[in-house]
């Protein structure tokens, strides 16, 4: 039996196979269907229709998902698509194809975002890169097979059988829309991750005003443009070279089914290692593809550069929209889905007008848009790689900074075991335990030289390094004022009026043992999510504040039993010394949690008022 889970991802995976097969299907014939008619206006104006409104109703469609839910928002989409497949098959042309595609816009663009949203709920954070992989190679695999179908149908059987495909696919797609569950409910555990209360307005503010976040909304604009006139503009190429449309059909779907066939891997790579390199390079390597397309002389020749564009496509297609949900909280992660998809597919419009007026200013010189186009997205990928700050940073020591933090929790586990045996006269037990931190310690200061190696042996910049080693080095000194902090309740000689102490260390110990869980935490939300490691540091200042306070009380309260004659000074004096150095250990973690935030700041590249206004 299928989890639900489980069933919820396949049901939204097959209405966008169902809806790319039938938008697949244009991308064979839509260009050929309209070339010869539109009497003056701009051959891919049917591009610029579905461009405008999908990049709309992308947006629209995070606003949607976020109010109505989900499934209220596939089913939607998905009859909004069939109304425009309709139109296509019953309208004359070429206007079936400019008034249909206004409504396949619409409908796309809110089927293609809420499954990037829905499959986000199911996902969770942690594999968001995995998310936009799924969705988008959902997506392609349709558009693959359409754009095969299309064009061979368009070939054999005619263009009414073409143009019929359309309505059959987006009519299944609907019955599967209506048959998808609501997945926003999956989202709970994602939210408990983040304590901030998430401002919708402002977090899009964020987006617009940080350069290393606007960096992937713009080469996401210019690939969508490069997509656009690669859609548009190669199966007329390849008709200017004597092939007829089965071929453009073939070309395309080669380039398709590569694209989404190694989309997963790539998304899901980029959440373990991170999101510029990979991106990077796949936008390096279309524009490169993109300048060699008319240098071709033969149909293998085409898919091969087809092949290679597949290959690039999938590079970067899918982890460039990953930082934006990096960065936003879960609960209005729709919303700005939604806006990157509004920004990314708007596209589709400005690389068909681009085209447009390339081709009428070349006559027929389709080279020169393919160079045009292949050298701004290199242009776009050297500014890429300037500004964009990496939000899903990978160290080759993180997991061991993490274990060293462990480490130092289990020690503060003893200490408050240690402290009940101190003050109810199990003294013997207390030794043992105290061996048992000592040995904890030993461990620690390996893990501790082990990291130091990794630091200084690998290539992150010197600020970076020395970031890390200042941060095992701060909670390293847990340990030590652990240790000391035993001998020092050792020396105390107990009376039963001491009793009255022992909660309120024992308290002060153990919300040090959770300041050492938070910690944990922090360092894994800040590879997970640098905005938010931000918002869990400030939790640990408000735990240490706490800290703070007990120490204040048990002090005070230690001087009221020396002034009343119950307690000799020397054993108050150990025992004041036990808790500051109590207290001496949160501020430690403190110190961490302010290294955490420096390291958050680099990669999320905010300013920290804004960072903590999330």
């Amino acid at each position: 039996m299928l989890k639900k889970e489980n069933k919820a991802l396949l049901l939204i995976l097959a209405t966008e196979v169902l809806v790319g097969s039938a938008t697949g299907v244009q991308r064979a014939i839509a260009s050929v269907a309209t070339s010869g008619s539109l009497q003056g206006l701009p051959v891919l104006l049917p591009l610029v229709s579905f461009g405008v409104f999908k990049a709309t109703f992308d947006l629209t469609a995070g606003y949607i998902s976020h109010k109505k839910g989900r499934r209220t928002s596939l089913v939607i989409g998905t009859t909004a698509y069939l109304i425009g497949a309709t139109l296509i098959f019953l309208v004359k042309p070429p206007l079936n194809f400019v008034i249909g595609n206004i409504f396949v816009g619409i409908g796309e663009g809110i089927v293609f975002a809420t499954s990037a949203i829905a499959i986000g709920d199911i996902l969770g954070v942690e594999r968001s890169s995995l998310t936009f992989g799924y969705i988008e190679s959902a997506c392609y695999i349709g558009y693959a097979f359409g754009a095969y179908i299309g064009g061979w149908a368009w070939s054999t059987l005619g263009g009414t059988t073409a143009l019929m495909i359309i309505v059959v696919s987006s009519a299944l797609a609907l019955g599967t829309a209506i048959s998808s569950r609501e997945t926003s409910t999956y989202l709970e555990s994602d939210k408990k991750k983040f304590s901030a209360k998430p401002r919708p307005q402002a977090a899009l503010k964020l987006i617009i005003s940080n350069p290393s976040l606007v960096s992937p909304l713009i080469a996401a604009h210019v690939a969508k443009m490069a997509d656009s006139i690669v859609w548009g503009v190669m199966p007329l190429f390849m008709l200017s070279r004597g092939l007829d449309v089965y071929y453009a059909g073939y070309a395309q779907s080669v380039l398709l089914i590569v694209w989404s066939a190694t989309m997963p891997f790539w998304s899901s790579y980029s959440d373990r290692v991170g999101r510029r390199l990979i991106s990077m390079l796949g936008l390096m390597f279309t524009a490169f593809m993109l300048i060699a397309l008319p240098s071709t002389r033969s149909f293998p020749e085409i898919l091969l550069i087809a092949l290679g564009l597949g290959i690039g496509y999938a590079m970067f297609y899918p982890v460039l929209p990953a930082p934006i949900s990096d960065m936003s909280p879960p609960s209005i992660r729709d919303i700005s889905v939604g806006f990157y998809r509004f920004a990314r597919d708007s596209g589709y419009a400005t690389g068909a007008i681009l085209a447009s007026f390339l081709l009428q200013g070349a006559g027929e010189g389709y080279p020169s848009v393919f160079t045009n186009i292949g050298v701004l997205v290199a242009i776009t990928a050297a500014f890429y790689s300037v500004f964009f700050r990496e939000t899903r940073p990978t160290w080759p020591f993180f997991d061991l900074v993490v274990e060293h933090v462990e480490t130092i929790k289990q020690i503060l586990s003893l200490q408050k075991d240690i402290v009940k045996d101190i003050f109810e006269g199990r003294l013997g037990e207390a030794q043992r335990k105290t061996e048992e931190i000592k040995e904890l310690e030993r461990k620690a200061d390996r893990i501790k030289r082990e990291v130091a190696w990794r630091i200084w042996s690998g290539f992150l910049p010197i600020s970076s390094r020395m970031d890390f080693e200042k941060l095992v080095e701060e909670i390293d000194k847990v340990a030590g004022a652990v240790i000391e902090c035993n001998e020092r309740l050792l020396w105390v000689k107990f009376v039963p009026e001491l009793s009255e102490l022992e909660p309120s260390i024992v308290e002060m110990v153990s919300e040090t043992e959770g300041l050492a869980g938070k910690l944990i935490e922090n360092i894994q939300m800040l590879r997970l999510s640098p905005a938010y490691a931000v918002n869990i540091s400030l939790e640990i200042d408000s735990g240490e504040r706490k800290v703070d306070r007990l120490r204040s009380e048990t002090l005070s309260k230690i001087r009221q039993l020396v002034d009343q004659g119950k307690i000799d000074v020397m054993s108050a004096l150990n025992l004041m010394d036990a808790v500051n150095l109590i207290e001496l250990s949160s501020d430690d973690f403190q110190d961490a949690a302010d290294i955490i935030r420096i390291i958050a700041y680099k990669h999320a590249a905010l300013p920290p008022e804004k960072v903590e206004t999330l």
